[in-house]
């Protein structure tokens, strides 16, 4: 009996050991990619100077654009000046001649961003218009950006063409705006030309009601300074050195405000000031 028990035990510690299972445990490893972060705008600090109707070729306004420029040379921290058309008395290449003597690259104590106005079409038109181009990148219409503004050059006024531009203008663009051109929209001398006939002036309110951040609007024509609000927008202007307002704008755009000046360049007297949130 006794023999029996041993070669049960035997048995029992040579068997096999039973099979132990071991799951196995799978890692995937999952990479995600963070999408880029949005580029920080930029911090809006500027100032320039916005003047318009030069009128090269009308009588005595060559004395008044030497001191409108020793002004401008005078206002510190200028990144520019900006020109709202009528750069010539009847649109003759002589009158452009004598702006470019003014104003050219290297005359000016500040680089200059000028557009057409209605004088400038009547002699030798297609002629100054493609000289402007020539200095703005060979279009009737440009951009370009300074301290975190953005601003749009549409020459005369917006037509068609004009429109479209500034359509995919403003798309390309997330900055506070603000729109340049000549003829007025409003007030005196904004009716019987080709801007305020049609639905010219509609589709440019559509155009800046667009989602856009539109900041204001500014146009010459008139001869005299001020600001009024048209289809819910800002508008300003400057004077002109044709005739008596002798006067500029001067913009200074910092952080979340805009400050406007208006100043008589001849005396070197603030006008009139007004501020606005971007």
């Amino acid at each position: 009996m006794k023999k029996r028990a041993a070669l049960l035990l035997l048995l029992a510690c040579n068997k096999a050991p039973a099979e132990t299972k071991t799951a196995e445990t799978k890692t995937t490893t999952v990479t995600v990619t963070a999408a880029p972060a949005a580029e920080p705008k930029k911090p809006i600090d500027v100032t320039f100077v916005v003047a318009s109707d030069t009128h090269f070729g009308f009588a005595g306004v060559e004395e008044v654009n030497a001191r409108l420029l020793d002004r401008v040379r005078k206002t510190p921290n200028v990144s520019g000046l900006v020109i709202t058309g009528d750069l010539t008395e009847w649109g003759k290449r002589e009158e452009w001649e004598r702006f470019l003597f003014f104003y050219g690259e290297g005359k000016a104590p500040v680089p200059v961003y000028e557009m057409m106005g209605n004088h400038d079409k009547v002699v030798d038109g297609p002629f100054l218009e493609s000289q402007i181009a020539a200095r703005h990148g060979n279009g009737r219409f440009y951009s370009w950006d300074w301290g975190g503004l953005h601003l749009v050059s549409l020459g005369e006024a917006p037509d068609d063409d004009g429109i479209a531009f500034l359509e995919k203008d403003l798309a390309a663009h997330d900055a506070p705006t603000l729109v340049f051109f000549h003829l007025a929209l409003a007030g005196p001398w904004s009716t019987g030309n080709w801007f305020a006939e049609g639905d010219h002036k509609a589709k440019l309110a559509k155009t800046l009601r667009s989602g856009h951040h539109i900041t204001a609007i500014v146009h010459g024509h008139q001869h005299f300074h001020g600001r009024y609000e048209w289809e819910g927008f800002d508008v300003i202007k400057p004077g002109a050195a044709k005739h008596n307002d002798h006067s500029f704008m001067v913009l200074t755009a910092k952080d979340q405000s805009l400050t406007v000046k208006w100043v008589d360049f001849d005396r070197d007297v603030v006008l009139d000031t007004y501020t606005k949130k971007l």
